[in-house]
């Protein structure tokens, strides 16, 4: 496994990796874009969640009916993972997404394909009979071929008609761009608490004084 303990790390060199439901198989990479208004919409509502985000987010195409898709965000030691749920679909989510922060790629554990394919199987999340080996064997790809940047994995886990499988691309989308960013957000505020601690620890504020300094 690759260790990026000394490599340098962008932030936002992000690539979005979507599995096709219906014709089984993977499409990308697409390099995500930051200014995107869906993003920022997303990111609003996420961004004050601490540890776990719940709750409905809206997603509208041009031309299309909007839908709301309940969602569940998790922000975990290597990785952030949300899982998809929409009204009606009885079977389980409609899809599951991971992102791997290219600054916690030295945390990420040996066995991260595996156990996110083994996360669809328990969510019986998996549409086509068979999918199993071609989704982990992409993502292990992935992992060790493109080590330095920001890794996002979303995976349709229900066939839909065009336009609900439209607005669900576009909402895969926002909400990549939206855990990318509320995931640095967190792992920026975190490196300041640990910088301030370091100094703190340096300069001796905070330290209990010994019986000798006494």
């Amino acid at each position: 496994m690759f260790n990026a303990k000394d490599a340098p790390m962008d932030r936002w060199d992000a690539n979005l990796h979507g599995w096709d439901a219906q014709a089984g198989f993977w499409h990308g990479p697409t390099p995500l874009t930051r200014d995107v208004r869906g993003t920022r919409a997303t990111a609003a509502k996420i961004n004050s969640a601490s540890g776990v985000f719940c709750g409905r987010l809206r997603c509208s195409v041009p031309g299309l009916p909007s839908l709301d898709f309940h969602t569940t965000i998790y922000d975990l030691t290597d990785a952030g993972l949300a899982i998809v749920h929409l009204d009606g679909a009885y079977h389980g989510p409609v899809g599951v997404v991971a992102v791997i922060p290219a600054p916690r790629r030295r945390r990420l554990r040996t066995e991260f394909a595996f156990e996110f394919v083994s996360l669809l199987s328990l969510l019986n999340a998996h549409p086509r009979t068979g999918s199993e080996l071609t989704i982990h064997d992409y993502i292990e790809d992935v992992l060790r071929t493109a080590p330095l940047s920001t890794q996002i994995f979303a995976v349709e886990t229900a066939e839909f008609s065009p336009d609900i499988g439209i607005v669900l691309s576009a909402h895969f989308e926002h909400l990549s761009g939206a855990m990318v960013e509320w995931l640095n957000m967190k792992d920026s505020a975190e490196d300041e608490e640990a910088l301030e601690f370091g100094a703190a620890e340096a300069s001796g504020i905070g330290r209990p004084q010994t019986a000798a300094a006494l």
